[in-house]
C-alpha cells in the first residue's frame, strides 16, 4: 500500500518532498514509483506555488540544479533537484493573481513572501523603485511614489548556485485621491498637491499631509466638495496653507474620513451662505470651540468660522450672526453688550465643558446674559454654551471673577 505523506513548508521557508512508502516493492516497480514521486513532486510544488500567489505563475527560470535538502533521502539514480525561486505579498489590498500584480495607494507598505523549492542560505531582493537591494528573507518595504515596479528576488543555494525571479510591474503605486495622506506632492494624483507636506509643514491644521486642490464654487470632483477655509488672517499676518479655498472630501461620518481627519461642519463656498460637511483636522475649532494658543492668547484664525469670541477663559470660537446664518446646531444669540453671536446649544454630543467659565445657560436678560433671535431650532430645551452665571467669585474658580450687573453674575476671566 502507497502511504501519502503530508507536505508542509519548512521554518527556513524550504518546501520538503513528499514520497510514497515504497517498502516492499519490486526493483522495476520501484524505478517506475520513483520517476511517478518525481512527477508528482514537481506537480504538487506548483499547486503549492498556486496556492500562495491564487494563480499559477510565470515560470521560473532555473540557473542550474542544487542538491535537495539535507532532511529528504533520494535514490542515487534520481538526480538533483532543480534550485528554483518566486514569490507574492502577504498583506496586498488589491491583488490580481492573474498578472500577477498587487497595488495600492502611496505611500504603500507590503510585506514580501518567497517560495522556494529547497534550501536558500541567502535572499537578495530588488524593489525597482532606486532603493539599495535588501537580503532579508520576507522584507516590508514601501513604496513612496506612484507608478508600476519591477520586483527581482535572487535565491543563493547551498552548493553555490544563484537562480532568479522577476516580475515586471509586480507593484503598481496608484496616486492618492483628494483627502489621502501625503509627504510629497508627487504622491498625489494630477492636479491635486500635498497640504501641509513635509517640505511645507503647517504650525496648526493637518499634521502629515493631505491631498487637496483650490477651488472656485462647484469645481472638486464627484465626492468633493468646496470649502472656504480662507476665513480670518493668522496673528503674524501670514496665512497657514491651509486657510484657503480647498476641495475636501465629503462626509457623513467620521468613518468616511481617513485617519487623522474628522467629518465636520465647515463653511462652504462662498463664506456666509452655505455650510458643508468635509474630512479636516482638529485644527481651526468648531464653532463653540476653545480659541486660545499656548500662550493664552485668543486667535480668530484658530476658529472655522473665522471669530474668537470673547467669552468664557480660553475664548469661544463663534460668528457674527448680524447678517449671516448660524450652521445646525447653533442659533443666533443677542447679549445685553449688544453682540450677536451663533452660540451651540447644549445635547449630548456637546456638553460645553471645554472651559472651566463656560457653561449650559438657558436665555436671560444681563450684560453677558442672551436672548435669541429665533426660537430654538434644535429642541435640545433651550440651552445653549455661554458664560457661567455666578454669585461670587467661589462660582467661578481659579480662572475668573464674577462680573454683576442687573440680571445677574457671570463669570468672565482675569485679565478682563
Amino acid at each position: 500500500m502507497v502511504e501519502h505523506r503530508t507536505v508542509a513548508p519548512t521554518a527556513g521557508g524550504s518546501i520538503p518532498l513528499v514520497h510514497p512508502d515504497l517498502d516492499g516493492l519490486p526493483a522495476g516497480l520501484l524505478r517506475r514509483a520513483i520517476l511517478l514521486g518525481c512527477m508528482c513532486r514537481r506537480v504538487l510544488l506548483s499547486l503549492l506555488l498556486l496556492a500562495s500567489c491564487h494563480s499559477i505563475p510565470s515560470p521560473v527560470v532555473d540557473a542550474g540544479p542544487d542538491s535537495a535538502p539535507p532532511d529528504v533521502a533520494l535514490p542515487a539514480d534520481v538526480g538533483p533537484l532543480p534550485l528554483a525561486v518566486d514569490f507574492t505579498v502577504a498583506n496586498c489590498p488589491r491583488l490580481d493573481p492573474s498578472v500577477p500584480s498587487c497595488s495600492g495607494t502611496a505611500p504603500f507598505t507590503v510585506q514580501f513572501v518567497p517560495i522556494t523549492t529547497t534550501t536558500v542560505s541567502q535572499y537578495r531582493w530588488r524593489f525597482g523603485d532606486g532603493t539599495p537591494d535588501d537580503p532579508s528573507a520576507a522584507p516590508s518595504h514601501t513604496f513612496s511614489t506612484p507608478g508600476p515596479f519591477d520586483v527581482t528576488l535572487w535565491g543563493f543555494g547551498s552548493t553555490g548556485i544563484v537562480v532568479t525571479k522577476t516580475h515586471a510591474g509586480f507593484i503598481i503605486v496608484l496616486a492618492d485621491g483628494i483627502g489621502a495622506p501625503c509627504q510629497t506632492d508627487q504622491q498625489c494624483a494630477p492636479d491635486l498637491s500635498c497640504l501641509c507636506s513635509a517640505a511645507n509643514p503647517c504650525t496648526t491644521g493637518p499634521i502629515g499631509g493631505m491631498c487637496t486642490s483650490l477651488c472656485q464654487k462647484s469645481d472638486c470632483p464627484v465626492g468633493a466638495v468646496c470649502t472656504n477655509l480662507a476665513t480670518a488672517a493668522a496673528n503674524s499676518g501670514h496665512a497657514e496653507p491651509w486657510q484657503s479655498q480647498l476641495c475636501l472630501p465629503s462626509c457623513s461620518s467620521d468613518a468616511d474620513c481617513t485617519a487623522g481627519l474628522r467629518c465636520r461642519p465647515l463653511p462652504g463656498w462662498p463664506n456666509g451662505t452655505l455650510w458643508v460637511h468635509g474630512c479636516f483636522a482638529d485644527v481651526p475649532a468648531d464653532l463653540g470651540g476653545p480659541c486660545s494658543d499656548a500662550t493664552g492668547v485668543r486667535r480668530n484664525d484658530l476658529c472655522v468660522t473665522g471669530l474668537c469670541a470673547d467669552l468664557g477663559a480660553l475664548g469661544l470660537c463663534s460668528r457674527n450672526c448680524t447678517n449671516a446664518l448660524c450652521p445646525a446646531g447653533s442659533d443666533c444669540a443677542v447679549f445685553g453688550d449688544g453682540r450677536e453671536l451663533c452660540l451651540v446649544a447644549c445635547s449630548s454630543s456637546f456638553l460645553c465643558d471645554q472651559d472651566p467659565l463656560l457653561a449650559c445657560v438657558a436665555p436671560g436678560p444681563s450684560l453677558l446674559g442672551f436672548e435669541l433671535t429665533t426660537p430654538p431650532s434644535t429642541g435640545a430645551g433651550g440651552a445653549y454654551c455661554a458664560p457661567k452665571p455666578c454669585a461670587s467669585n467661589t462660582d467661578c474658580g481659579a480662572a475668573g471673577l464674577c462680573r454683576a450687573d442687573s440680571g445677574g453674575g457671570h463669570c468672565v476671566a482675569r485679565s478682563d
